[in-house]
């Protein structure tokens, strides 16, 4: 099943076990109507040092300077939320925002062919992150060995086919 990071816990908010959210999430109108989602301690705070994930129902959600606070039904004290610092939130692909026509998530990129519209395929999408200026940066390794860094803005990517793991660039000298 697939995940999708939608945000952060950042600090518990008062005593009664609720906690704020950074969210990663393009909508954050989105926890306003969230029931459940998995809670992700991906920074091994864990005794053995591994990735675990919980499912949480969420009571309440209200905002703080445009800033989601949610209420876990399973969490009730500001002790019980505290160990929750920094633990990232998730929804499964069946909870995720739908998407618009000619929209896609980010993960559904990766292993995707990398197609130059002259030269013809060269590599395969291996991650994706983001700049400052909040684009999307596909990390590519070439069939050759190499590892490139291509910004997705229209210049450079002329499509995203995910449903045929398929991306068209059009590749500059240096790139």
């Amino acid at each position: 099943m697939d995940y999708f990071r939608i945000g952060v816990l950042t600090k518990p908010h008062g005593v009664k076990g609720e906690i704020s959210v950074y969210p990663t999430t393009d909508d954050v109108e989105r926890f306003s109507f969230l029931e459940e989602c998995y809670i992700r301690n991906a920074n091994g705070n864990t005794k053995d040092n591994e990735d675990t994930q919980k499912k949480v129902t969420i009571e309440g959600c209200k905002f703080k300077k445009n800033q989601p606070v949610l209420k876990f039904k399973e969490y009730n004290s500001i002790e019980e939320v505290e160990p929750l610092r920094n633990m990232e939130l998730y929804v499964d692909r069946e909870h995720a925002i739908p998407l618009e026509e000619g929209e896609f998530f980010l993960s559904d990129t990766i292993g995707c062919r990398v197609i130059d519209n002259a030269s013809g395929e060269f590599g395969t999408v291996e991650d994706y992150m983001t700049n400052l200026a909040d684009q999307v940066i596909f990390i590519i390794k070439c069939d050759d060995g190499e590892t490139i860094n291509v910004v997705n803005v229209p210049a450079f990517v002329t499509k995203v086919d995910v449903e045929n793991k398929k991306i068209f660039v059009n590749r500059i000298k240096g790139m």
